[in-house]
């Protein structure tokens, strides 16, 4: 039998709800009519979503101690197939930002200050957008 939570324990592997694919098609809708309505963007312009790769998503939720993942809401300059751009030649587009997090809340970021071998980075990032790649 599992020991019961305490309250004050956040961070573990079975935080989040599983839910109907009704409700979550309602709740993207929600975001592309937001996007649409509220910011003036045309269909083709709002991001609906980012994939990522499981071989990417098991490498961040192996490092040591992570019990989840946050995603952070992002931006960055894209051209018009998603590519990073600087800030005078793309538009400014919401993207995700995936990092590891251990049982106490904090963020599971490696120093590398210093070392000759920097990791291969703390956070996963740049999947493919979507409606470019659906």
């Amino acid at each position: 039998m599992q020991e019961p939570r305490k309250p004050s324990d956040k961070f573990h592997g079975d935080v989040g709800s599983f839910i109907t694919a009704a409700d979550a098609k309602g709740r993207t809708r929600l975001h592309r009519v937001y996007e649409e309505e509220k910011l003036g963007l045309k269909p083709e312009e709002v991001t609906k979503a980012e994939f990522f790769g499981i071989n990417r998503i098991s490498k961040l939720m192996g490092r040591k101690d992570c019990v989840g993942i946050r995603v952070y809401y992002g931006r960055r300059y894209e051209d018009a197939d998603g590519d990073p751009t600087t800030k005078d030649e793309g538009a400014l587009k919401p993207r995700l930002v995936l990092v590891g997090v251990r049982a106490d809340g904090s963020d599971i970021f490696e120093d590398t200050e210093g070392l000759k071998d920097r990791g291969d980075g703390d956070a996963l990032a740049d999947g493919h957008p979507c409606p470019q790649h659906c």
